[in-house]
């Protein structure tokens, strides 16, 4: 399994991180941004994340408007 972890808190990202490693691939986006370029990355790839864990106050763009954009896709 892939997750992407997107916090922009390092000890949650980090506590999240912990708990998944062990079922799978973590990776990791500090920001909103980050969180949907990884995303489109993946997809693009034809790698998706089995699991999104979304932050819902991140700088630059926060987990509801990342959730929107990336349903627009």
């Amino acid at each position: 399994m892939k997750f992407l972890i997107a916090e922009d808190e390092l000890t949650s990202r980090l506590l999240l991180q912990n708990m998944l490693n062990r079922y799978g691939k973590c990776c990791l986006a500090a920001n909103g941004l980050d969180a949907v370029k990884a995303v489109r990355e993946a997809l693009d790839a034809g790698e998706p994340y089995d699991l999104i864990c979304l932050d819902i106050e991140m700088p630059q763009m926060d987990g509801l408007d990342v959730c929107r954009a990336l349903r627009q896709e």
